[in-house]
């Protein structure tokens, strides 16, 4: 009976490492899944910060435009919250092709003078 005791206390001991480091597992992938999608919303959020610069410089350089409509406080609210986070300088790189077109373009269009406004 002894034996068979010990055995099963063997077993159940390994059962429970084998499932504590499952548990440890899946805390890790997690905690991964949760760092990429906080960091796929901040490459949107650069990605959206970018358009609204692009059309602002495009609205400043038509001559007939109300620039008196532009939300120049909330611009930058969220520029200052994009500028809080350490990895908003990495952004543009990550971000590639698209932003090196709209950038090229916004500069052709005033650039970041526009949102300076």
């Amino acid at each position: 009976m002894g034996v068979l005791k010990d055995l099963k206390i063997g077993d159940l001991e390994k059962e429970l490492r084998v499932t504590k480091a499952e548990a440890a597992q899946r805390l890790i992938d997690m905690d991964n899944e949760k760092q990429e999608i906080t960091q796929d919303a901040k490459v949107s959020a650069a990605i959206a910060m970018y358009k609204i610069q692009l059309q602002m410089a495009e609205e400043a350089q038509d001559p007939t435009f109300d620039k008196g409509s532009w939300d120049v406080e909330g611009w930058k609210a969220r520029l200052a919250d994009l500028e809080d986070e350490d990895e908003a300088e990495e952004v543009p790189m990550l971000e590639g092709g698209d932003a090196g077109k709209d950038q090229g373009e916004a500069s052709g269009a005033g650039g970041d003078g526009a949102a300076k406004v």
